[in-house]
């Protein structure tokens, strides 16, 4: 498919017939652009057809690149001035080299910029390749779900150009996805599809009793898997991931002597294999062989790789969301642009041209009249709405206030309970819990009547408080001592000075590790934390220490 029109500018003999072979003899294409001297080509536009032909060659003959030097030319040339097809084309190989170089977050935006100008565009394959390569990045983010539909959107595709190869691997991976999901509806779709192509090779008939054997086991019952096994039974040439779900089918089918055979295949083949499936599918069968030792060592080995995934799920989803967050609002924020600069010049027509009518037709006075009345009537419509919306927002703040007052009652409440609880609490603990709960009420008071004056107390309070800072984090170990004394006695538990607990109390009111420092203003803060994490037992990689307070806190306060 030609890259570039031949138009005058952009017209060469040679990028003409490499524009030519780029798909039936792309070795060829390659040979020709790579004996032409970039500096040779006269004008930008032959430049950028230069650039964005070689590495079109370089790609289709499997040559991976992480720099931008060819292809700079069209990145500069293309986004601007170039058709559709051509900006199409210059974000997908942008997206290819930043893939290359791991950059995943700005070749996902590449090929979503690639992928928006797609119903502008001819190249259907171009289309359905950064379809597939966005598929992938989605999976590396666990978002599975997302990378199924632009499989499927990408299969879609080269079915339509006749391309059953590239669609059959499509649709498997899009079924892989649908079993990580549990969606068995559409994964049966999908798999009676698979099952109705023919003139598959080897590689691709594996793959798909493999398919059918993993469906066996993810949604059919002990009969399926045993027809399965029985049909299937040649395991020669067999990929060592697929030994281990036929391992996992024997185990399913109670045939736990086989299910080991096939792991001891797996575990002896050298070959690299997915570890945790090997695990989780080993735990099981030595569980059933009585073999409990090796089933709690595989287990505890399983538990630890497993939750640093889930974490490093979470991070990489959130992480893609606020990337999509921030490619949404690009995209609305040009359009807003594109749509005021398009009626900025409407705009100036149209006072052009009232000019021009109200100089010829001056004496049609009654109908401009009218259409000042109309606006007039417009504007007041609008300052309604701007009312309606004002009252809107009026009424959500009173009720926003009556939240926050009874969360400030239950509060106050709760302390007094407290007190009333105690036959006898340490003099310094009723202390600081009867000057709290003044403060409370001075700052409900100060809600209730809207009057600054009730909350001055209380804003005199927490500044000469919180300005002496070991005062302040005594107080505020005691007030937590005297209301989750279990949450303080953990702490002792584990041998913690007071004011080491009096530095773990500053997270249980919700700061940061960044934020306690910069309040106690102490050298030693990150030694501090790294002797309470050892304490604790909480590995430095494991999790944040604010966290882990705070989850504590609440597990004391639910299990109350």
């Amino acid at each position: 498919m030609a890259v570039a029109s031949c138009s005058a500018p952009r017209s060469n003999p040679a990028l003409d017939r490499a524009d030519a072979l780029i798909e039936s003899a792309p070795d060829s294409a390659l040979t020709i652009l790579s004996a032409i001297d970039p500096d040779s080509l006269t004008g930008q536009a032959l430049k950028a057809r230069h650039a964005l032909l070689l590495s079109m060659a370089l790609d289709k003959n499997y040559i991976d690149t992480t720099n931008f030097d060819v292809l700079r030319p069209a990145i500069d040339y293309y986004p601007r001035h170039g058709s559709p097809d051509e900006k199409l084309r210059t974000y997908y190989y942008e997206g290819r080299i930043y893939q290359n170089r791991g950059d995943r977050d700005s070749a996902l935006n590449s090929f979503v910029k690639a992928i928006n100008l797609a119903p502008l565009c001819h190249d259907s394959m171009v289309i359905a390749r950064a379809y597939e390569w966005q598929a992938q990045i989605y999976e590396d983010f666990f978002d599975y779900a997302g990378s199924t539909e632009n499989q499927l959107i990408a299969a879609d595709i080269y079915r339509q150009l006749r391309y059953e190869e590239y669609e059959f691997d499509c649709l498997m991976n899009a079924y892989e996805n649908l079993v990580v999901l549990r969606d068995r509806e559409k994964a049966d779709s999908v798999l009676r599809i698979l099952g109705s192509f023919n003139n598959i090779n080897d590689t691709e008939y594996q793959n798909l009793l493999h398919a059918q054997l993993i469906h066996a086991i993810q949604f059919g019952s002990k009969n399926d898997i045993d027809s399965i096994l029985h049909t299937h039974s040649n395991l020669s040439g067999i990929d060592i991931n697929v030994i281990l779900s036929y391992a996992y089918a024997y185990y399913k089918s109670g045939k736990i002597k086989e299910a080991k055979t096939m792991l001891d295949i797996a575990d002896a083949s050298g070959c690299g294999y997915d570890t945790l499936r090997f695990q989780s599918i080993a735990v099981r069968v030595y569980q059933e062989m009585g073999d409990y030792k090796n089933a709690f060592s595989l287990l505890l080995d399983f538990n630890h790789k497993n939750d640093s995934i889930h974490s490093l799920r979470f991070i990489r989803e959130s992480q893609l969301m606020e990337h999509k967050h921030r490619i949404e609002l690009k995209a609305q924020i040009d359009a807003q642009r594109k749509k005021r600069i398009i009626w900025s010049c409407i705009g100036g027509l149209l006072v052009l041209s009232a000019g021009i009518i109200i100089l010829l037709l001056l004496l049609r006075s009654n109908r401009i009249r009218k259409d000042l009345a109309h606006q007039r009537a417009r504007t007041a419509e609008l300052e309604n709405e701007k009312l309606k919306t004002e009252n809107i927002n009026i009424t959500l703040r009173a009720e926003n206030l009556a939240h926050r007052v009874e969360m400030l009652e239950s509060e106050s409440e709760s302390l007094k309970a407290l007190i009333e609880s105690q036959d006898e609490l340490p003099p310094e603990v009723e202390h600081v819990i009867q000057e709290r709960i003044e403060m409370l009420n001075a700052l409900l008071a100060g809600y209730i009547t809207a009057n600054d004056q009730y909350e001055t107390p209380y804003d005199t309070w927490v500044k000469s408080l919180t300005d002496d800072t070991e005062a302040f984090m005594n107080t505020n170990r005691l007030a937590f001592q005297a209301s989750h004394p279990r949450f303080i006695r953990y702490f002792e538990d584990h041998d913690l000075t007071t004011d080491e607990i009096n530095y773990v109390c500053l997270y249980a009111l919700g700061l940061r590790g960044k934020e306690v420092g910069n309040y106690i203003k102490k050298p030693g803060h990150v030694n501090i934390s790294s002797t309470i994490r050892r304490k604790l037992g909480i590995d430095r990689h494991e999790t944040n220490i604010s966290i882990y307070v705070r989850k504590l806190l609440q597990n004391f306060k639910s299990s109350h």
